[in-house]
């Protein structure tokens, strides 16, 4: 089997020239740990975590550990705030995809290595789609 027998096609994605703001938003609203980032000809550039975010929210070095205790949730806040009129191209990170053509077993050992989400490209690295381990078990009845 390949890949395209398996993904789900239209993933939720961004696109690099968003606001941060934008990409914040969609990864609350829909629940999602990690976000596709393409740019304006819908290729894909990479992922973007809200691990990266929680890196964002920590204090400084200096705060750490003592002042920690004595901070608000206003004190949070206002370490984000610079960032989200930012573009979402400063935030992500290089990802791998398998091509739509690839063998499942392809992604099945990415998978094994702990992404949660593979994006699906097509020769141009056009994102058409993406799979987990959960698209590839909802074929299964329980």
């Amino acid at each position: 089997m390949k890949c395209k027998h398996y993904m789900l096609s239209a993933p939720t994605y961004v696109l690099d020239t968003a606001p941060l703001s934008e990409a914040l938003s969609i990864m609350i609203r829909k629940h999602m740990q990690d976000l596709m980032v393409v740019n304006k000809n819908g290729e894909f550039l990479g992922t973007m975590t809200s691990f990266a975010f929680s890196k964002l929210l920590l204090p400084e070095e200096s705060q750490l550990p003592d002042d920690a205790g004595q901070e608000s949730a206003e004190d949070i806040d206002n370490r984000l705030i610079p960032h989200l009129n930012r573009k979402v191209a400063d935030y992500f990170g290089p990802h791998p995809a398998v091509e739509s053509e690839a063998p499942l077993s392809e992604a099945l050992q990415l998978l094994a290595e702990g992404y949660l989400r593979l994006p699906v490209i097509d020769q141009d690295r056009k994102l058409i789609g993406a799979l987990s381990s959960l698209t590839i078990l909802r074929r299964f009845r329980f």
